[in-house]
Parts: structure tokens; C-alpha cells; sequence
């Protein structure tokens, strides 16, 4: 019998802790050595082969079979490689931009490894070199992955993903294409009753054919990529480019480091700007890329656009950009799971787990979905992807970055994210490729990203995805409605659509999603946020280098620039100051301006972890294993706001004249007036409902028994005026019947799918319509494959909502000026999309004027900023002298009242003490606008002039 601990980190289900740990496997202690280089090298660390200038060396021999985590730690920058002293092979290397490094592998019993720390930069000569080493075995060979098409709504293709099965981006309204490996994942499909297609027979040789045509193509010469590169690049070749690039192009590149993944990696990149070492007030454009492990060329796209902006800079139409904005670009923001899918491991994650965390055989139990002859463990997707096929980052049920990525479940980066996390699109099954983890920004990419985002004035962000051909905006859940900026959202999408020959639309045009990148950044600070996924249409992962990525970033298809151009598209939007807002003014030189916000961003309503869908027989688990598989444990969570906010600073350059570019002070979804619908916890009406006669299954098409009965039953639905909610549950009479669910829309005789549900036999059927619309449906019950005839029941409940309108409000940045971390002046700004606020600050010296929007925003929106806008004196001056000390600055002092002014301020800062000092200077402040007396002419003026 498979042990339960098998099922806890196959099925996901978060039961017995305490087995876990039991468990877990066995960890040597830590090895430590000190090494010492008195000089630093510039040659890349995984070209380095022994000791020598720059580069120090320690061996270390594996004492058992396992694997090995080496990392080195230095002040500075210091770089690591591992190598394979027998065969003179690099095991790894790590390259980032400071002195924390990791290489992971996996090693063999007496094997000698060599570990070389390359000395790049720094005073400091000495770093610390480490060894851990975990005592588990490598997994066993996978089942050869193979690519089928399954053809169906996106609701109906929906239920593969929630099956645990592995569904790729290239979703249609027709189809999906979805990663299975073996004959159990394959029946899966079929129980769905879905027609399916094979694409690819075998991954493994499909991707053994791409490495063949890579390997010719470099042989005839560089491309004409920017970087000339004709291979997908590895981790080894992304972290030395990087590195490259700033060395090379100091003038307008620099590194940045956003935070560190799960197992210690930097989330690293280059940020390129004119002046890139200044402090001033541009926009940020943000590209950032690989989020999903096996997504290749959403990497080898940043690293081209990167190449292009350094490499033709004079170009007249980067040189504007470069000069207007700034460019960050964070190339892999899931590097572990990049590692581990680069590495072409061939072994099945799911058989492993069993094996090595619970010490049980390969055993055959009875199938608990039907009459399949297949394992339990089989049955289910490996937890993470199948390897070179991995999707998600690297963390698991065992919490130590030690562990082998391979045998750790994983949790989606790109459903993690804050914004209505939990939700539609997303899973709390951590075997599902779309597992959203413990919590909003549970992971630490997603934690790093996050920091960024809140604390960068980024006012356009493109997260780079594959295979699916689309350009998608927010929001990625529905009923959110279209977003208030929809109309150049869609211009600006379009736009780079055109120039890939990709799809523009929605983000939840197919299905919601929730917990993704843009989502949040466009919902919390107002940047506008696009994915982009690389095509080609109909493509799949890991074509060959020319076809997957060079022809989509030249647009041979289109001839219109491909993602070249888009990511430049994307940058104009970035830079253009109609799509953002500004602050502008005159400050003290040097002081330090804040702006923040803090506010709650709302999950959905959320299970924590469970075992998926009731896909897997109740009964089966519950009488052969004693496990539960109920969907959510514990319950569903009620959506809960999670603290949030946004600080972010530019310094005053010597001019004093400053010109900031933000985000608008209003989230774009708080501004929009609204309509709030709260659906009632218990059903208002239930209907009961039942067979009323025989069918014959879907499956038994031709037989006689098709011909004597139809496969389905209708049940027709009204739905009042009132009810936004409807719950269909179906259950069989026998528990080895079959029946699936759909639900759909009746429009005069057009039906419309809106819900579904296919279970397998035994388990009821739930199609749950949150946001109905009033009118008719017809509840469909399809006899898949019930051999008794006894039938089925089941009810349909509706939920009554209540409707109110909400209306949009005003928010504003609260602005600070500081020096040495004291607030000087505080201020609301009320500034939106397009608008520029003018501001003159004293910042402890003389105020010298309100916040005032320029005339370019006028109309409405101009009115309520000056209306809205307001000094807030720091000095504790009563509300009514605050009023009257707004009402006085708004007309500018005269050339006497500054002089005097000046006069008054030099000797202000000749009084010995602190605070008579400033007692001065406020009384210098308060007297600035009183009437300078106009000087009698002297006796001496009066005489006339001699002729």
C-alpha cells in the first residue's frame, strides 16, 4: 500500500504535518571552508578551470549518493563554478552582481567536485564557501511527455487543469493544448469526453530534434539578433551577459537586484537610462520575464531588447527613450525553475516523491477513478511539470532550499500576486500547475516584484509569457468590468498586437484569472500592464531557436517589426506623459521628496490548500487510505484585505527646479464609480430536481442502446430579476454512474455555455454561476457512462443579490519633503492620469506656494485637484492661519519681498542654537509677504544733475 505521505505531496493535500516531517529526508552537516584571493579576475567564473589570479579553490568529495548545494558568500561581488575534477566538466556556476552564490546538482557516491570562487569586485578578500548535502535519491525516467490538442470551450478545457493535468497557455475559444505523460494522464483526457489530438508524440525527441537544428544554425555564423545568438541561452550564459552589459556600457547601464528566489538566486538586472547613475524624477518602464520556468524565450527576449537598447543607443528613437525614461529589465524572475528545466532532466518528479520521501515500492492499487488500470501517483501531473516542461518555482512541501527542485510541488509565481488572489484561474491544489500558494505573496519572487513595483514610479510594466500568441491587458477577472483606462489600454495592446501579429484582447476574455502581475500593478498604483505572449500562433515550448524566438522578434510573419517592436511600443507608453501623471515645482537642492499611499487589496475568497476537484473517488481514498479529499478542508475563506501601500522618492537636483513622473494619486478602480453586488450566504430558492427516463451514454455511439434513448436530459432554469448567484449540484443513484453538468444561457433558442462540470463516477457534479445574468438557462445532465439506468437527483439553488452603486472617490499621495530622514513638509496631491501639478516647497525654509495644477488639465478634474490639494504646515499652525497662509502664497513675492527675504534668512543662520535658528527662519517666513516700504528719495536724489 502507497503510504499517505505519498498522497500529501502528490495529491496536495495540507494533512499529517507530523508524517511529514517524519519523512523528510536526511541532511548531512554543513561543510565550511574560508578561501582567499588577493586580486579580483574579469574573466566569467564558469570559464575558470583551477586556482590562479582572482579565483580561489577547495575540493570536496560527495560521501554517498545525493544532492549537493554549493554556495559561496563574500562581501563584494564574488562569483562561483563547480566542476567535475574527473571529467573536467562544469557541474554549474553562478554569476550574480554581488557576493552570494548557489550551484545545485545532483552527484554520486566518492564523486570530486571542484568549487571556485572568482573574486570580481571588492575590498574584501576572503568569502565562505559551503556544502549541503541531502540524502536522496535521483527520480526515476518519466513517461515520455507528449502535446495533445483537446478541443472544447474554455470552460470545458478548464476541467483539465482543475484534473491536475498540465494545460499551456495556448488556450483558444475552440481548444487547448495541454502536457500529458503516460497512458494514465491520457485516459484522463478522455474520461472528459473532450475530442482530443495528438501534436507531438514525444517531447524528449521533439526537443533532441530542436537542439540538432540549434547546433546547425550555429554553425553557419551569428544571427542578426543584436547579440548574435543562435541557441536558448542557460542560466550560466544570462547571469554573464548581464554582467557584460554593465561592464560595457557604463555610461547607461547599471545593475539592479530586485531580491532573492526560493533557493538563494538573484532576481537580477539591468537598469538603462541616460545619465543612469543620476537620481531624477523619470518614468519607469519595467519589463520583466520568465516567470514560468519552461517559457525560454520570454527570457531570450528581454536579453535582446536589452543588447538593443545598449548597442544602438545613438538610434534617434532609443536615444529619446533612454533620455526620457528609465528601462528596468529583471530577465528571470523564477531562476530556480529556470535551472532546473534547462538542466533536460528525463525522469518523472511523482514517482520520485514516492520513492525517496516515503520508502515505498512502485505498487498497483485499485484505481479510485472507475475501472483504469493505473497507479495512484500516475494518475495525477508531476507536482511541478515535467521537468524540462517545469512551470512552476521550487518550493514544496519540504520548507528547505536544499531540497531538489525536482521533487518539490511548486507554486505559480504568476497567480500569487495580491490582487483578488485565490480567485477564478487559479488552484489550491499544489499539484496543479496553477497552485497559488499558502498566501498573496507567499513566494519570494513574487514578494521581490512586489517591493519594486510599490516603491519604483513604473508607469507601464510587460510581463513576458509563451506559447499562446496574445497581447493581454487587465483586468484578468470579469466581473471588475472593463477597466476605467480601457480605451488606450486597448490602443496601446493593439498597437504591439500589430507589430507581432498576435491577438489583442482581454485578460479574462478566455477564462478569469487572478493573482497575476499586471493585474496588480494596474488595479493598486494606476501603471498600465500588459503580458505579452510570444507566439507563434499554434506554436508549442522549445521550437527550434530560429522558429521560436528569432522570427518572432524580427516579425518575419508580419513585417512589421515583431517584439522588437512591441517592447519599444511599450516603452513609448511608458515615457508618454498623457498615459501618467507629474508633480513638478521648485524644492531646496538636495532634499529628498516622498510620496505614499496605504491601502487594502482584496483577495478573493480563498481555500487555502486542498486536494483539487473531487476528481479522485471520496469513498476510494477515505475506505483504502483513511485520507479525506474534501476540495478545501478547512473551508472556504471569506475574501480578506491584506495591508498595501506605495512609497516612492526622487531627490531635488542642484537647480532646485524638479519635474517628478508618477503614477495618478487615485487607483484607477477606486476612481470609477461602480456598481457593488453583495450575494446572499444562503440560497433564496431551491429547486429539486431528477431524471425522468432513460438515456444511453455518450460513449456507446452506434449501438443500439444510442438509438433507443438520447444522452442527455434538459432541465430548464428562470432566473428573477433579483438573483446573481446559481449553484446546479447532480448526483448519481448508483455510484458507479457517470453524468457531467453543463449550464447554459438560453438567448430565443441560442444556448450559450456558461458553466460545466465532469467528474468522475460517484462524485456529484457542481456548476456554480457566480454573476448571473436574469433570463433562461437550460441545465444539461449528459449520460457519460451510467450502466445501471437508476438515474440521478440533485437541486438548483438560486442566490439573491443586492445591488448599490459605489461612487468613484479621490485619493491622494500624501508628499513629504525630508533631509536626513526628518519630515520638513507634508502635503495631499490630488493629481490624475495626464495631469501636471505644480508645487513650490520650503521644506522648512520659506513656503514659497500651494500645490496647483496646470492649466493643461482643466475641465473638471482641474477644478476638484484645487480644490483638493492643500498645504499641511509641519509647524503646528492652526487650521484657520494654515488657510490664510494658503491663501496669501498663491500670489508669488514681489522682487523687494525676496530680497528682503534673503536679506533676513543670512542673518537668520549667523544665531548661535538650534532652535533660535529656526525661530528665526520662521519669523523670516512669516514677515516674507508683508508690503516692503517704498524708500523716500535722500536730499542727495533730489539735487539736480549737473549738466
Amino acid at each position: 500500500m502507497v503510504k499517505v505521505l505519498s498522497l500529501l505531496l502528490v495529491l496536495g493535500a495540507g494533512f499529517a504535518t507530523g508524517a511529514l516531517a517524519a519523512q523528510r529526508p536526511a541532511t548531512l552537516p554543513t561543510v565550511a571552508r574560508a578561501l582567499g584571493a588577493t586580486d579580483t579576475t574579469t574573466a566569467p567564473c564558469a570559464t575558470a578551470t583551477r586556482a590562479g589570479t582572482g579565483v580561489a579553490s577547495t575540493s570536496y568529495r560527495a560521501p554517498m549518493s545525493g544532492y549537493a548545494t554549493f554556495r559561496v558568500a563574500g562581501k563584494g561581488d564574488w562569483d562561483l563554478a563547480v566542476r567535475d575534477v574527473a571529467r573536467r566538466g562544469l557541474v554549474g556556476a553562478s554569476q550574480g552582481f554581488g557576493g552570494d552564490e548557489v550551484v545545485q546538482s545532483w552527484v554520486q557516491a566518492g564523486q570530486r567536485l571542484r568549487l571556485l570562487a572568482c573574486r570580481r569586485d571588492g575590498a574584501a578578500g576572503t568569502a565562505r564557501a559551503t556544502v549541503d548535502f541531502v540524502d536522496v535519491a535521483p527520480p526515476k525516467a518519466a513517461p515520455v511527455p507528449q502535446l495533445l490538442r483537446v478541443y472544447g470551450t474554455p470552460q470545458q478545457t478548464q476541467r483539465l487543469e482543475e484534473a491536475g493535468l498540465d494545460v499551456t497557455h495556448n488556450v483558444t475559444k475552440r481548444y487547448a493544448d495541454v502536457l500529458v505523460a503516460g497512458a494514465a494522464q491520457r485516459d484522463l483526457v478522455k474520461r472528459t469526453g473532450l475530442r482530443s489530438a495528438l501534436r507531438i508524440a514525444d517531447f524528449d525527441a521533439y526537443l533532441r530534434r530542436t537542439a540538432r537544428a540549434d547546433g546547425k544554425a550555429a554553425m553557419a555564423g551569428p544571427s542578426n539578433l543584436p547579440s548574435g545568438r543562435q541557441t536558448y541561452r542557460g542560466y550560466e550564459d544570462i547571469q554573464a551577459e548581464l554582467k557584460a552589459i554593465v561592464e560595457q556600457h557604463g555610461d547607461v547601464a547599471r545593475p539592479v537586484v530586485i531580491g532573492k528566489s526560493y533557493q538563494g538566486r538573484e532576481l537580477q538586472g539591468v537598469e538603462v537610462a541616460k545619465d543612469v547613475r543620476g537620481d531624477d524624477g523619470r518614468p519607469t518602464f519595467l519589463l520583466v520575464a520568465l516567470h514560468h520556468a519552461r517559457e525560454w524565450p520570454s527570457a531570450e527576449a528581454a536579453m535582446e531588447f536589452l543588447w538593443t537598447l545598449v548597442k544602438q543607443q545613438d538610434d534617434p528613437r532609443i536615444a529619446s527613450l533612454l533620455a526620457r525614461e528609465r528601462i528596468v529589465v529583471v530577465p528571470l524572475i523564477n531562476p530556480d525553475g529556470y535551472v532546473t528545466s534547462r538542466s533536460h532532466a528525463d525522469y518523472d518528479p511523482a514517482l520520485a516523491i514516492r520513492d525517496n520521501l516515503t520508502g515505498g515500492e512502485e505498487q498497483s492499487i485499485p484505481s479510485p477513478i472507475g475501472n483504469l488500470n493505473l497507479s495512484l501517483v500516475e494518475s495525477i501531473a508531476p507536482p511541478g511539470g515535467i521537468l524540462t516542461y517545469r512551470r512552476k518555482n521550487c518550493a514544496g512541501a519540504v520548507p528547505d532550499p536544499s531540497m531538489p527542485c525536482d521533487l518539490q510541488w511548486g507554486v505559480d509565481p504568476n497567480r500569487n500576486y495580491g490582487q483578488f488572489w485565490g480567485g477564478p484561474g487559479s488552484s489550491p491544489d499544489p499539484t496543479s500547475q496553477s497552485y497559488h500558494g499558502p498566501g498573496p505573496w507567499s513566494e519570494p519572487e513574487t514578494q521581490a516584484v512586489h517591493q519594486f513595483s510599490a516603491t519604483h514610479n513604473i508607469t507601464n510594466i510587460i510581463t513576458l509569457h509563451n506559447v499562446a500568441a496574445l497581447v493581454l491587458r487587465p483586468p484578468g477577472a470579469h466581473d471588475q468590468g472593463k477597466a476605467p483606462d480601457e480605451a488606450r489600454l486597448k490602443e496601446i495592446g493593439d498597437a504591439m498586437a500589430t507589430a507581432t501579429g498576435y491577438t489583442s484582447q482581454y485578460g479574462f476574455e478566455l477564462y478569469d484569472t487572478t493573482g497575476t502581475t499586471e493585474d496588480w500593478n494596474y488595479a493598486a498604483t494606476g501603471s498600465y500592464g500588459y503580458t505579452i505572449e510570444i507566439g507563434p500562433p499554434d506554436g508549442e515550448f522549445h521550437m527550434p531557436y530560429q522558429v521560436g524566438f528569432i522570427d518572432e522578434w524580427e516579425g518575419k510573419r508580419t513585417g512589421k517589426g515583431g517584439l522588437r517592436e512591441a517592447l519599444l511600443l511599450g516603452a513609448e507608453a511608458a515615457a508618454t506623459q498623457a498615459d501618467h501623471s507629474v508633480i513638478e515645482g521648485t524644492a531646496p537642492a538636495g532634499a529628498t521628496l516622498r510620496i505614499r499611499k496605504s491601502f487594502m487589496t482584496r483577495t478573493s475568497e480563498y481555500c487555502t490548500m486542498g486536494a483539487g476537484v473531487p476528481l479522485l473517488n471520496p469513498a476510494f481514498f477515505e475506505e483504502n487510505l483513511g485520507v479525506s479529499t474534501e476540495v478545501c478542508p478547512e473551508g472556504r475563506q471569506p475574501a480578506r484585505d491584506v495591508p498595501d501601500g506605495l512609497d516612492m522618492t526622487t531627490k531635488v537636483p542642484a537647480s532646485g527646479r524638479f519635474t517628478w513622473h508618477v503614477t495618478p494619486s487615485t487607483r484607477p478602480f477606486v476612481g470609477q464609480s461602480h456598481e457593488e453586488t453583495t450575494i446572499a450566504t444562503e440560497p433564496t430558492s431551491t429547486q429539486q430536481i431528477a431524471s425522468t427516463g432513460d438515456t444511453s451514454s455518450s460513449q456507446l455511439a452506434g449501438t443500439p442502446a444510442e438509438q433507443d434513448a438520447p444522452d442527455h436530459q434538459d432541465v430548464p432554469i428562470t432566473v428573477p430579476d433579483d438573483v446573481r448567484r446559481v449553484v446546479a449540484t447532480v448526483a448519481p443513484t448508483a455510484p458507479t454512474d457517470d453524468y457531467d453538468l453543463v449550464l447554459y444561457r438560453d438567448e430565443g433558442g441560442k444556448l450559450t455555455e456558461v458553466g460545466s462540470s465532469g467528474n468522475p463516477a460517484g462524485v456529484p457534479e457542481t456548476v456554480d454561476l457566480t454573476g448571473a445574468q436574469p433570463g433562461r438557462y437550460v441545465l444539461r445532465v449528459n449520460d457519460y457512462l451510467a450502466p445501471t439506468d437508476t438515474g440521478w437527483s440533485g437541486t438548483v439553488e438560486q442566490y439573491a443579490a443586492k445591488v448599490s452603486r459605489v461612487e468613484g472617490v479621490k485619493e491622494a499621495w500624501t508628499l513629504t519633503c525630508e533631509r536626513d530622514g526628518q519630515v520638513l513638509e507634508q502635503r495631499d496631491v490630488v493629481v490624475d492620469r495626464g495631469q501636471v501639478v505644480s508645487l513650490d516647497l520650503g521644506c522648512g525654509g520659506a513656503p514659497q506656494g500651494a500645490a496647483a495644477p496646470s492649466a493643461a488639465a482643466g475641465g473638471e478634474a482641474g477644478a476638484q485637484a484645487r480644490e483638493a490639494i492643500a498645504a499641511r504646515p509641519t509647524s503646528g499652525a492652526s487650521k484657520g492661519k494654515a488657510k490664510a497662509k494658503a491663501k496669501a502664497r498663491k500670489k508669488p513675492l514681489t522682487k523687494a519681498q525676496k530680497r528682503r527675504l534673503a536679506r533676513c534668512l543670512a542673518k537668520a543662520k549667523k544665531v548661535k542654537g538650534a532652535k533660535k535658528r529656526a525661530a528665526a527662519k520662521r519669523r523670516c517666513a512669516a514677515n516674507a509677504r508683508k508690503p516692503v516700504a517704498k524708500r523716500r528719495p535722500s536730499a542727495k536724489a533730489k539735487r539736480p544733475a549737473p549738466r
